[in-house]
C-alpha cells in the first residue's frame, strides 16, 4: 500500500480522474430534491439505491464507459424488482404472435413506470455534469447553474433548499480543488510526485476548509428577509397578490379556442370569477395539532355577482390582541345566552414561505395565545365576518389559537321563530343580481317545499346537493350555454351538473337566499389527514382507540383547500353547511344526535386569478427550470470549446491586422498563460533568453518552446506581412505548451 500511494497511481486514478464523478451525483441528488413532496419514497428508495451502485462503479473504473452504464442500468431494473411489487405474467405461448408479444411487453414494462424513466434520467444527469465538469470552465458552469437553480426554486416555491445549497457549494469546492490538483499533475510532473508522497499535507487542509463552509452552511440559522425581490415589491405595489406555484395562486389556463384548461389547486384569494377546473396539488401548506378536528376557516364572502364573490365594502375591523389566554374576540352579533360551545385549541405551523392574507382557525377565534410572524401588529379582527385577517399579507411561522365552535342543537334550531326580528342587518346575506335567473329560484323553492322551518329548508338543499351532481375536479364545461348570461350557478344547476366545491357552495348559498335564508360564502382548508389516525386503522388493536373528537396533529395540503357556506339562526349565529358531495363538516354535536357519516373523497380546492398563468402543476415546471439551467451549462461549454465558435471570434477580433501582427499579439498572450501558471519572464531577458530558462526546466517541451521562438522572431523582424501558414504553425505550437502546462 505505502508503494501504491507512493508512485502517486492511487491519487491519480481515483482522486484525479474519477472523484469529480462522485462530486457530480453530490449535485444531482441536491437537485432531484425539490420534488420531495412529488415524488413517492419508493421513488427516492430506488433512486438512491442505483446511485449508490453509480458511485462504486464510478470510482473503480477510469474507463470501461459502457460497462460502468450496463451495471449501473441493471442496478436500477434490481432496485425496481426489490422495492415494487411485479407481477410476472408469464411468457407468451407464442413468441411469433405479435399480439401476444406486445401484451407481454406491455404489461410487464408499465409495471416499471415511472420509476425506471425517473432513475434513467437522474443517471444520465449524473453522467452528463461529470462530462461537462471535466474541465475547470465546465464544472465552473455547472455549479454557478446548479446554484442558480436551487435559489431560484428556493424563492418561488414552498421549499427550504437552504441545505441543498450549502451541500452544492461545498461539492463545488471539492471539485474546484481536484481539478486544481489535475492541472498541477499535468503541468508540474516533478511538484506533483513530491506533493504525492504526503498525501495528508494536500487533503487536509482542503478537507478542512470545506468541512467548515458544510457546517456553517448546514446549522447557520436563516435570516429574516430583509428586501424583497423587484417582482415582488412591484406587483404589492400595484395591489394585487403575489402568485404563488405552491398552489395558491394556481390558475385557470385559456386555450386559443378559448376553454379553460385546469390549474392547481390551492387557497385564493381572488374569487370574482369561479368555476373552470383543476388538478390537485398535495404539497403540504401547514400542520395542524388540534384538539378537535374541524374545517379550518379563512375568509368569507357575501357579495354574488353572478360569476363570483366579492367583499362587503368597510369591514369592521379592530386589531386582535395576541397572548391573553382568556376569550376576547367579540362577536357581531353575539350569540344568545344557553347556547352550548365548545373550546377548540389549535397550533399551527406553517410549511411554506408563503405570505398570508389570514389566520386558519376552527370556526370563530376567541383567543390568539401566540403568534410569531414578520407582522404582528397588523392582526385585525373582523367581528361580522369571523376573519383574523392582515392588514397586509404577512409571513407567518406559528402561531396558537383558541376557537368557541357551537354546540350543533338540531331540535332547538327548529324550533327558532322565522318570523322573529334580528340583531343582524341581514340585507347583505339576502343580496343577489338582479339577472339571476328564474329557474333557480323556482328550483330552490321546489326543493324545499312542504318544510316547516329555516333548519330543514337549509338541510333540505344541502342533501339536495349532495345527492344530485356529482363531484369532479375537472367538469365539462363544453356543456355551458350563453341562456344565463354567464350565471355560475344556472351553468351548473342546469347545464355543467358536476362540479366541485366552489359550485356546490355557491349554489347553496344561492338557492337559499332566493328563499330567505340569510347565508354567506366561506373558504379556507378541509381537516387534511393525520398519518396517527392511518395507523390505528391500518393495524388496529385494543390500545390504538381513536380519538372520539378527532383531536390530533393533521397535515393540511394544497388539494385540502376547500368551500362551504354558513347560514345565519338568530341567537346561535353562522351554522355551517357542507352542501358538496362526499364531504361532512366536522361539527360538534348535542349529546345524542347521530353523527353524520364521513366521506373519503379526496379533497378539492380553489382554482383561481383568471388573469394570472402559471403551470399545471408544480413538478413539471421544478423539472423544466432544472433541465433548462443543464441544457444552458451543455450550450454555455460547447460554445466556449466549439472551434467554429473560436475560428468566428478570433477574425472579429484581429480584424484588420496581418498575419506577422497576429503572431506578435498570439505571443503575448500565451506569456500571460505562462505567467499565470507560474512561468515568469525576467525583465532584463529576451524572448529567446526566456524561453530558453524554461526549455531547461521542461526538457519535454523543447521542441516547442523553440518553434514558438523561430516563429515569432520570424514574424516580428520579418519585411513583409507575412502569411497564414506562419500563423497557423505558430497557433499549433502554443496550443501544444498550453496543453502540456
Amino acid at each position: 500500500m505505502k508503494q501504491l500511494l507512493g508512485s502517486g497511481r492511487f491519487w491519480r486514478q481515483l482522486v484525479l480522474e474519477r472523484f469529480h464523478r462522485l462530486l457530480a451525483l453530490i449535485i444531482v441528488i441536491q437537485l432531484i430534491q425539490v420534488f420531495s413532496d412529488y415524488w413517492w419514497e419508493e421513488t427516492y428508495s430506488i433512486i438512491y439505491g442505483m446511485l449508490a451502485v453509480t458511485a462504486v462503479t464510478e470510482l473503480l473504473f477510469t474507463r470501461l464507459l459502457w460497462v460502468r452504464l450496463t451495471v449501473q442500468f441493471a442496478a436500477v431494473v434490481g432496485m425496481i424488482l426489490w422495492k415494487m411489487p411485479i407481477v410476472w405474467a408469464g411468457w407468451p405461448v407464442s413468441w411469433k404472435a405479435g399480439e401476444q408479444v406486445s401484451d407481454f411487453f406491455s404489461f410487464h414494462l408499465a409495471q416499471f413506470h415511472p420509476f425506471f424513466e425517473l432513475s434513467v434520467g437522474v443517471l444520465l444527469a449524473v453522467h452528463v455534469l461529470a462530462w461537462l465538469g471535466s474541465r475547470r470552465i465546465g464544472a465552473v458552469a455547472v455549479i454557478v447553474l446548479s446554484i442558480t437553480t436551487m435559489a431560484i426554486v428556493d424563492s418561488f416555491f414552498p421549499l427550504e433548499l437552504w441545505r441543498n445549497i450549502a451541500w452544492i457549494v461545498t461539492a463545488g469546492l471539492a471539485w474546484l480543488v481536484v481539478l486544481h490538483l489535475r492541472q498541477l499533475q499535468l503541468r508540474h510532473p516533478d511538484s506533483w510526485e513530491a506533493m504525492a508522497e504526503r498525501p495528508l499535507d494536500i487533503a487536509l487542509p482542503a478537507v478542512l476548509v470545506i468541512a467548515i463552509v458544510l457546517v456553517s452552511g448546514i446549522i447557520m440559522p436563516r435570516a429574516p428577509i430583509l428586501l424583497e425581490d423587484p417582482y415582488t415589491i412591484w406587483t404589492e405595489a400595484q395591489g394585487r397578490e403575489v402568485p404563488s406555484f405552491s398552489g395558491e395562486g394556481g390558475v385557470q389556463r385559456t386555450n386559443a379556442s378559448g376553454n379553460s384548461g385546469s390549474s392547481l389547486s390551492g387557497y385564493s384569494r381572488d374569487d370574482r370569477k369561479i368555476g373552470g377546473g383543476f388538478q390537485f396539488d398535495y404539497s403540504p401548506v401547514m400542520t395542524v395539532t388540534t384538539s378537535q378536528r374541524s374545517y379550518w376557516r379563512g375568509e368569507s364572502k357575501s357579495v354574488y355577482t353572478g360569476k363570483g364573490w366579492e367583499d362587503v365594502k368597510n369591514p369592521k375591523l379592530v386589531k386582535a390582541q395576541i397572548g391573553n389566554e382568556v376569550s376576547n374576540y367579540e362577536l357581531d352579533p353575539p350569540r344568545a345566552e344557553g347556547v352550548e360551545t365548545v373550546k377548540v385549541v389549535q397550533t399551527v405551523k406553517i410549511e411554506r414561505r408563503d405570505k398570508l392574507p389570514v389566520l386558519f382557525v376552527a370556526g370563530s377565534a376567541a383567543a390568539v395565545t401566540a403568534l410569531k410572524s414578520d407582522n404582528n401588529a397588523g392582526l385585525k379582527w373582523d367581528s361580522r365576518d369571523w376573519e383574523l385577517r392582515w392588514d397586509k399579507t404577512s409571513r407567518v411561522q406559528t402561531y396558537s389559537v383558541v376557537s368557541e365552535v357551537a354546540v350543533l342543537d338540531e331540535d332547538a334550531l327548529r324550533n327558532l321563530d322565522a318570523s322573529a326580528p334580528s340583531s343582524l342587518d341581514l340585507k347583505p346575506y339576502l343580496q343577489l343580481p338582479d339577472d339571476l335567473p328564474q329557474r333557480v329560484r323556482d328550483l330552490a323553492a321546489e326543493q324545499t317545499s312542504g318544510e316547516s322551518n329555516n333548519y330543514d329548508r337549509a338541510k333540505k338543499l344541502e342533501q339536495y346537493l349532495k345527492q344530485t351532481y356529482p363531484y369532479t375536479n375537472a367538469p365539462d364545461l363544453s356543456r355551458q350555454s350563453d341562456r344565463a348570461g354567464g350565471d355560475i350557478v344556472d351553468a351548473f344547476l342546469f347545464e355543467i351538473q358536476e362540479g366541485y366545491c366552489d359550485y356546490f357552495s355557491t349554489s347553496f348559498v344561492v338557492m337559499a337566499r332566493s328563499i330567505g335564508l340569510p347565508a354567506r360564502w366561506v373558504k379556507g382548508y378541509a381537516a387534511g389527514y393525520d398519518q396517527s389516525a392511518q395507523e390505528r386503522n391500518r393495524f388496529g388493536g385494543p390500545d390504538m382507540e381513536p380519538d372520539p373528537l378527532g383531536a390530533g396533529t393533521y397535515t393540511v395540503r394544497n388539494a385540502d383547500a376547500h368551500s362551504w357556506a354558513e347560514v345565519y339562526f338568530e341567537g346561535y349565529g353562522w351554522i355551517p353547511f357542507e352542501p358538496t358531495s362526499g364531504f361532512s363538516v366536522p361539527q360538534p354535536r348535542a349529546a345524542g344526535a347521530p353523527e353524520p357519516i364521513e366521506s373519503s373523497a379526496p379533497v378539492d380546492a380553489t382554482p383561481v386569478e383568471p388573469e394570472e398563468v402559471v403551470a399545471k402543476s408544480n413538478w413539471p415546471l421544478i423539472a423544466g427550470i432544472a433541465a433548462g439551467a443543464l441544457l444552458l451549462a451543455a450550450a454555455a461549454v460547447f460554445v466556449v470549446k466549439s472551434r467554429r465558435t473560436r475560428k468566428v471570434w478570433n477574425l472579429l477580433r484581429h480584424r484588420g491586422a496581418t498575419p506577422n501582427q497576429r503572431v506578435v499579439r498570439e505571443l503575448e498572450r500565451l506569456l500571460i498563460f505562462l505567467h499565470r501558471q507560474g512561468l515568469r519572464r525576467e525583465s532584463h531577458e529576451t524572448i529567446r533568453e526566456t524561453f530558453g530558462r524554461w526549455s531547461r526546466k521542461f526538457p519535454s517541451l523543447n521542441g516547442e518552446f523553440e518553434g514558438a521562438v523561430k516563429l515569432f522572431e520570424q514574424a516580428r523582424y520579418g519585411h513583409d506581412q507575412g502569411d497564414g501558414r506562419l500563423l497557423a504553425e505558430f497557433n499549433e505550437v502554443s496550443e501544444k505548451i498550453r496543453k502540456a502546462l
